[in-house]
């Protein structure tokens, strides 16, 4: 009776160690089984988890990551396990990630039914070249923001250039700013073409006084004043009102600036009362002629012989034709004082 707790104590001692011996930690980089007395797992050298106390009535998930570069292969045993990585979730096993940035990581896989699973995983800074050409040559080149200078004919060669999302600008004087965004995720090099377009400015045109019709280029471009924006060149300018002399000049639009014209438009001079005066005479001289042709006309019907009448009757058609022309002139002459208006 003496000897039976003896022999229980022992085989509890036997047992103790024989957990001891054959406990194990799962590396979550490689996968690889460890002692569990290892910190470092002996495959990759990767950082192992502290051991946590069994709970046999409840399976564990098996999660696995793989690392190449900047993708990340994620599966677990069994497969379809919610995966969360530095506490985001971002779907179920199987999974393949690449907008990871480089560095460490945590992961957590979870499903019903399993205890879930925890670790971490990192990836290694992974470097790619990228080769930058801009349309036209010569523009600077801006990495995330970071001037890297500018691109001669052959293209900007761009080298250690961390794996992931970067954004490339190029700039140049009087074009708008190129923006491309590259997705980096081999050693390359990758190559990349920024075409830029041209910047405009703007043209403010003023007359006085104003209301002058506007031609730039020889082209109508509306009535002063005038706003116009223009890719940036020198043009030619022209401003015209009736009644005023024309006025020529020209202007040099640049980059995002505005280019300011003053325009003083001088009057011709005045010819309205020479056409009302002339107007005046002609209507007059076509009146008179009127009554002077009835009057022939009365002693033409009152004639008492041939001569008389054949004479008063070519006196008569004389200040008809007098009168007509007389009253067209002064009309036309009216219509023009009317419609001119200088």
């Amino acid at each position: 009776m003496q000897r039976l707790p003896r022999v229980i104590l022992v085989l509890a001692a036997l047992a103790v160690c024989a957990g001891l011996v054959f406990a194990a930690k799962t590396c979550p980089n490689c996968g690889v089984s460890n002692k569990d007395s290892n910190r470092f797992c002996k495959t990759c050298g990767e950082v192992l988890p502290e051991a946590s106390s069994p709970q046999p009535t409840t399976p564990r998930v098996s999660g696995f990551v793989s690392v190449d570069g900047s993708v990340v292969r994620i599966t677990s045993q069994p497969s379809g396990a919610a995966v969360s990585v530095d506490g985001r979730s971002r779907g179920k096993t199987p999974l393949q990630l690449t907008d990871l940035e480089p560095g460490r990581h945590s992961i957590e896989l979870a499903r019903s039914g399993y205890r879930s699973y925890s670790g971490e995983f990192r990836i290694t800074g992974s470097f790619g070249s990228i080769v930058v050409t801009t349309d036209p040559v010569g523009a600077e080149v801006f990495l995330d923001g970071k001037s890297k200078g500018a691109a001669p004919e052959g293209g900007l060669s761009l080298a250690n250039v961390p794996y992931g999302r970067r954004t490339i600008t190029a700039r140049l004087y009087g074009y708008k700013d190129a923006v491309q965004v590259v997705d980096l995720k081999s050693a390359g090099p990758i190559g990349v073409t920024c075409r830029l377009l041209y910047g405009k400015g703007w043209l403010v045109v003023k007359s006085d006084p104003p209301g002058a019709g506007l031609l730039v280029n020889d082209t109508s471009a509306g009535q002063t004043p005038l706003v116009a924006e223009l890719e940036p060149a020198r043009y030619g300018l022209k401003l015209m009102r009736r009644g005023y002399y024309d006025w020529i000049g020209d202007a040099n639009v640049q980059y995002a600036e505005s280019t300011i014209v003053r325009a003083v438009l001088y009057r011709l001079e005045t010819r309205k009362l020479p056409l009302l005066l002339g107007a005046i005479v002609g209507i007059g001289g076509g009146a008179v002629s009127a009554v002077k042709g009835e009057s022939e006309y009365g002693k033409y019907r009152d004639a008492t012989t041939q001569a008389d009448a054949e004479r008063y009757h070519r006196s008569t058609a004389a200040w008809d034709t007098r009168r007509n022309i007389a009253l067209a002139a002064g009309v036309a002459l009216a219509g023009a004082w009317w419609i001119l208006k200088w």
